[in-house]
């Protein structure tokens, strides 16, 4: 039979709330009347020393207390047989006594096999209790240490009821320890049981799933954990439609238009030109590039990708990207600027890989950037070499800047372009810069304000006889 959590919870309660009851329980019987015998002992010897210090006051010896004490204890009619030889008494009124002695140790009532006014033996006084008068010993009473006597029926009685107010009080112990027991594993239960239920749904494909978080505990952590997998893949499952929706897209577009001239030039509708033939091959070359960029994603982030790392002054980099792109600028009447200055740093890359990562990030800016605009590539040389390509295009939604680097984020969307194309642009980007050791991320102020890429390399200084001149 299957058991639930909640069962064996509960289960779990109970079996720890009857334990310790039973164990306290036990200990409480064994001692309570060990206890109570104490307690006889300690209010008889209690009684025997007050009355002999009593009976000294007034008599200025102890010789004959032992007739005072009984009579002081009512106890001569009915406890002195009439066949017993003198000095002899009822042991049930002194339980807890052995007997009692003077300061020369000689019974002042019967004690162990003495008659009074006899000496008791030095050794079997050792545990007596002293009964002392302004400072002085007039008495010795040896109490009952082994506990050798019976409990009256009263104190049996009293006894008897307590166990049953043990056993009560267990009883209602546990009863408690269920009802506690149920309370704390529904509480327990209760997120793990929403876990469970938004664990299937996510199994179903409703990606989505958020559970309220109820505490801070592991299992509030848990649930944490949970919400933050659970949104993560629907955004994974959403840029996966997106990319699926993206890549039909741009595939089929140059493929219908290739497809359509050649089932034209099939059937003899049109000829072959010139101008036709540089249509297609722009198709192919775009169909060419698609299938590169996505070579080149999965290769390095598979680690398939090999890097020739070599020492670089990045104003260098900078420098061959601005007498790239300067005429192309020119003639999209936008101003490139080139802000640096000599580097004192050089940057471990792959001087390739690291200009392919420049030469898209100003493509990009040429693209999102409007006439009479400005791209700006900086460097700046502190602790770190911070390579910065601005511009004052169409900037990026606050909303989107945590995902413009995400594999397959929209274009169109992140910089306001209509073109329909992948964002796989700034995924290569970001892609080729962590793999060299670098750091990447987007600044912008929102829409139509402008973006700022930058990319972030430990440096290493140059000997002065290798800084580049102005």
């Amino acid at each position: 039979m299957k058991r639930s959590l909640k069962f064996k919870l509960i289960f779990s309660y109970l079996i720890v709330a009857l334990v310790t009851v039973l164990v306290v329980s036990a200990l409480i019987r064994l001692t309570s009347g060990k206890s109570l015998m104490n307690l006889v002992v300690e209010e008889q010897t209690a009684s025997l020393a007050d009355s002999a210090e009593t009976y000294y006051v007034e008599n200025g010896s102890l010789n004959g207390f032992f007739d005072y004490y009984q009579q002081l204890t009512h106890s001569a009619p009915a406890t002195i047989k009439s066949d017993a030889p003198p000095n002899t008494f009822d042991k049930r009124n002194v339980r807890g006594v052995f007997g009692m002695v003077d300061s020369n140790y000689k019974a002042i009532i019967p004690t162990f096999n003495y008659e009074i006014g006899q000496t008791v033996p030095q050794n079997q006084i050792k545990d007596a209790i002293p009964v002392k008068y302004e400072g002085e010993t007039i008495a010795w009473i040896l109490p009952d240490t082994k506990l050798q006597f019976s409990l009256s029926n009263e104190e049996q009685v009293f006894l008897k009821r307590t166990t049953i107010a043990i056993g009560l009080a267990a009883l209602a112990g546990i009863l408690i320890a269920v009802v506690m027991g149920f309370v704390l594993a529904s509480r327990i239960v209760k997120p793990i049981r929403q876990l469970t239920l938004a664990s299937q749904e996510l199994a179903r494909g409703a990606l989505k799933q958020q559970v309220p978080v109820t505490s801070k505990d592991e299992l509030g952590q848990l649930t944490k954990t949970f919400n933050q997998m659970s949104t993560e893949l629907d955004q994974v499952d959403m840029q996966r439609k997106r990319m699926t929706a993206d890549i039909t897209h741009d595939l089929s577009t140059p493929l219908q238009i290739i497809s359509g001239y050649m089932e034209m030039l099939g059937d003899g509708k049109v000829t072959l030109t010139p101008q036709r033939i540089e249509i297609i091959k722009t198709e192919i070359e775009h169909l060419r590039r698609l299938v590169s960029d996505l070579t080149t994603l999965s290769q390095v982030e598979g680690g398939g990708l090999d890097f020739q790392y070599q020492p670089i002054q990045p104003s260098i980099l900078l420098e061959r990207v601005y007498q790239t792109y300067q005429p192309i600028a020119n003639q999209q009447n936008v101003d490139l600027i080139l802000d640096v200055s000599p580097s004192k740093s050089s940057i471990l890359v792959d001087e390739g890989r690291m200009l392919q990562v420049l030469k898209n990030l100003v493509e990009n800016s040429l693209h999102h950037t409007p006439s009479k605009g400005r791209i700006i590539l900086g460097l700046l040389e502190q602790e770190n070499v911070q390579i910065r390509v601005s511009d004052n295009g169409s900037g990026i939604d606050a909303e989107d800047l945590p995902y413009v680097f995400d594999r397959f984020y929209r274009a169109d969307k992140v910089r306001g372009s209509s073109s329909g194309k992948m964002g796989l642009g700034l995924a290569i980007c970001k892609a080729l810069v962590t793999a060299q050791g670098g750091i990447i991320s987007a600044e912008s102020e929102g829409k139509d304000k402008g973006t700022t890429i930058v990319m972030t390399f430990k440096s290493a200084v140059l000997p002065k006889d290798e800084i580049s001149p102005e």
